[in-house]
């Protein structure tokens, strides 16, 4: 599997158990949400100011530095 960044597609993200729990736990509901599909082939760092206004910057930060920390990455 590729290294999964900020990078990454919702959806190669959404694929990964790890990440996909983690942002169940920092956002619960995200990933059962019907919109989050429309934004399916986008990256995070291209919605991340899409979703400001719902989603805070330190969320932001963890899910990043979850994702710098993912076994699979190293």
């Amino acid at each position: 599997m590729a290294k999964l960044t900020i990078e990454s597609t919702i959806k190669e993200l959404l694929a990964n158990k790890e990440v996909k729990a983690k942002i169940e736990e920092l956002i619960p509901g995200l990933t059962k949400n019907p919109i989050l599909m429309l934004a399916k082939n986008e990256t995070l760092k291209d919605i991340i100011d899409k979703v400001d206004d719902f989603i805070d910057d330190e969320t932001i930060d963890k899910i990043i530095d979850f994702l710098k920390d993912l076994k699979e990455n190293n």
